[in-house]
């Protein structure tokens, strides 16, 4: 072979090699996911710890469409959070370790969902506006406690005017930011990070997708 051909041949082999070691894959990123093979997940009240008190509640509704899609068995929201407030345990953020084992022991649930919802903000400024969306998102096993998988998202929509007339500017803005509506946003980010999940016993794909790439390793 052509000297000149088997060194780019080399320098090729090389550059996928290193490619292929830089990518992080859902085995590598969640392997105590693949471990402990959850089957039920129990949804638990989200904490809210941004400035909108109705957030919680909105964001509530936005989550078994987009989680039922991954595989597992989502204890009905309605039951689990009609009982934890009896208990009252329906502030999630009041939950302890200590508290998990009970939620394998009352539902039988393999692993809870925590959600935080950091910022639902709506936002003007002199030329423009923004509604901001974050949300993080924990999967803890019951049994042992550990976080078997976690993920988070944050989404900016940007709801400035796109008028040449500064008062004309303003105004679009102002109606765009607050007809803007944060459920749609919300089930965008579910959607972004459900993908990132393992997937679950009753998924088509369940324990095929622990050589997928999912990003880049840090």
């Amino acid at each position: 072979m052509n000297k000149k051909y088997l060194l780019l041949l080399v320098g090729i082999l090389i550059l996928l090699s290193g490619c292929s070691v830089n990518n992080l894959t859902r085995g590598e990123a969640y392997p105590k996911m693949y471990e402990e093979k959850p089957l039920s997940i129990l949804f638990l009240p989200p904490v809210n710890l941004s400035t909108a008190p109705e957030a919680k509640e909105y964001f509530m509704s936005t989550l078994a469409e987009t989680a039922s899609e991954t595989g597992y068995y989502f204890l009905p929201m309605e039951v689990t959070t009609a009982f934890l407030q009896s208990e009252g345990l329906y502030d999630t953020e009041i939950i302890s370790d200590s508290v998990l084992p009970q939620f394998k022991e009352y539902f039988g649930a393999d692993a809870v969902l925590i959600s935080k919802i950091l910022e639902w903000d709506k936002s003007y400024y002199v030329v423009g506006g923004d509604v901001t969306v974050s949300l993080d998102f924990m999967i803890r096993s019951t049994a042992t406690g550990d976080t078997l998988w976690r993920c988070n998202r944050r989404i900016v929509y940007d709801t400035s005017g796109s008028s040449d007339n500064l008062l004309a500017n303003l105004i679009e803005t102002a109606i765009k930011t607050a007809t803007t509506d944060y459920i749609p946003i919300a089930k965008v980010i579910n959607q972004q990070v459900f993908t990132t999940t393992p997937k679950g016993k009753y998924h088509p794909r369940y324990t095929l997708d622990k050589d997928d790439i999912i990003g880049r390793k840090p």
